[in-house]
């Protein structure tokens, strides 16, 4: 059930990364802003979650806010009541309704831990549990809880963190104590294979670097023992520089530690002693895209803070010329699946999605019109459609489809906000003040934080 960045949809996926480059500038308020969106319509994006939370909790302690059970006036003893039944629904609705404002509340987080557990989500089960210990680092039966939890889902290690984190709280707490043997003996024979076969002097000679290597690839290192398993590595590279197996290891490594141009070099350099690996092909691609992704999430803010630098026109055409080479393989891409199955809506929505990110937006027109037919992805190709015709200065086109989109869904989610939102900036452009405010305030009566719409809208009253 988790999802990566890469799976998310395209327009979730530019949020992110202009929230990493937010979250760097520690700009919390609009990290929240930019990362809310993508969880309530991604439960599994777990990464996301997790800074959601991160800058959440900056939030709260910058303010010297304290929040547990009874805050935000939560009836039952801190327990949200919520309008809906369906579990991602709920989930969507805590993110915006308490989190928000306390993403340490104990009855919400315990009720996102029962409604994981419901969706047989047991990542999402403990981040609740681990969010709830974060703020209440005290309390140990939470603690209790967490730690069951991991033994019952094969993660001992983790398990005996929590223990031993529960023994510097309480070192009388005689569960804890039996507690953190056991998992410590699970984790020696789970790391060490002491239960396959094999001879026992084989496995005790390798312990320390398949426990290592366990735990890089379960991510459970912490950035320093990914730092001195790196430096280790080096080692062994500079003493054989033709080990494949060396260098994806220290690539790998690089990664995790955020030096992606260094994890670049040396994934490819691993493709070049194994030319025919396709897997470390994409492997590349994928890296590639994200070093360019992030370049262009950081020339975008400067250009947003400091619209009239002497440079911004070279980060604009820096950015339009990435963003040409990728939607060419992207589009090329496309048009393979859609000559191999040519029937097939979604992708042709996909084809217009690649046209419209290159600029062609007279190819994708015929494309998208194609693929609303498709009712799952109706409103997403005319909100895209529609986006088509006002990059032509075809308004009216512009405005009678998106405003067809938008009256056609009934809940206001995220995709009728921006049919709302992209709809208003046709008018706007078309000199249809009214018409404008209007949909603005639709999306505005219902979230106030969504982009700047809250600025657009009270500034019309002043």
């Amino acid at each position: 059930m988790i999802t990566t960045d890469l799976d998310l949809d395209p327009k979730y996926q530019n949020l992110w990364k202009r929230a990493l480059v937010s979250a760097d500038q520690k700009n919390w308020d609009y990290v929240i802003n930019l990362v809310l969106p993508i969880v309530k319509d991604n439960v599994g994006f777990m990464q996301g979650r997790m800074l959601l939370r991160t800058a959440e909790g900056e939030k709260v302690n910058a303010g010297g806010k304290k929040f547990g059970l009874g805050s935000l006036g939560l009836s039952g003893g801190g327990l949200f009541k919520s309008s809906k039944k369906d579990p991602l629904e709920q989930i969507a609705e805590m993110e915006e309704n308490v989190f928000q404002k306390d993403p340490f509340n104990i009855g919400t987080n315990t009720q996102l831990y029962d409604l994981a557990m419901k969706m047989h989500f047991p990542e999402l089960a403990a981040f609740a549990l681990e969010t709830i210990r974060m703020g209440h680092s005290e309390n140990t039966k939470n603690m209790h809880k967490l730690a069951e939890h991991y033994m019952a889902h094969d993660e001992p290690q983790k398990a005996s963190d929590v223990y031993r984190a529960i023994l510097k709280v309480d070192p009388r707490d005689i569960g804890a104590n039996k507690g953190e043997k056991d998992a410590a003996a699970k984790t020696s024979i789970k790391t060490q294979g002491w239960s396959q076969e094999g001879d026992f002097r084989s496995k005790m000679k390798d312990s320390g670097e398949a426990a290592k290597l366990e735990k890089l690839s379960k991510q459970g290192m912490t950035q320093e023992e990914m730092e001195l398993f790196l430096a280790e590595t080096i080692e062994l590279y500079n003493s054989d520089q033709t080990n494949i197996v060396v260098v994806k290891r220290m690539a790998d490594l690089y990664e995790r530690i955020g030096q992606l141009e260094n994890a670049y070099t040396f994934f490819e350099y691993a493709l070049t002693l194994n030319p025919g690996d396709v897997s470390m092909q994409r492997k590349v691609e994928n890296l590639q895209n994200k070093i360019q992704d992030l370049q262009v999430a950081q020339m975008e803010t400067d250009i947003e803070s400091n619209p009239d630098a002497p440079d911004i026109d070279d980060k604009r055409a820096q950015i339009a010329e990435i963003r040409r080479q990728r939607a060419g393989k992207l589009i090329e891409e496309a048009k393979v699946r859609v000559e191999r199955n040519p029937t097939d809506k979604a992708l042709r929505y996909e084809l217009g999605q690649a046209l419209f990110e290159g600029a062609l937006y007279t190819e994708a027109i015929p494309e998208l019109q194609q693929a609303r037919s498709n009712p799952h992805i109706r409103t997403k190709a005319m909100l895209l459609l529609g986006r088509c015709f006002e990059k032509k200065n075809m308004n009216d086109l512009a405005e009678g489809v998106l405003a067809e989109g938008a009256k056609e869904l009934v809940a206001m989610d995220n995709v009728k906000k921006e049919l709302l939102y992209e709809l208003a900036m046709v008018y706007n452009k078309s000199g249809k003040q009214e018409q404008y405010l209007e949909a603005l305030k639709e999306i505005y009566n219902t979230d106030y934080g969504y982009r700047d719409v809250a600025k657009r809208v009270e500034s019309s009253y002043t």
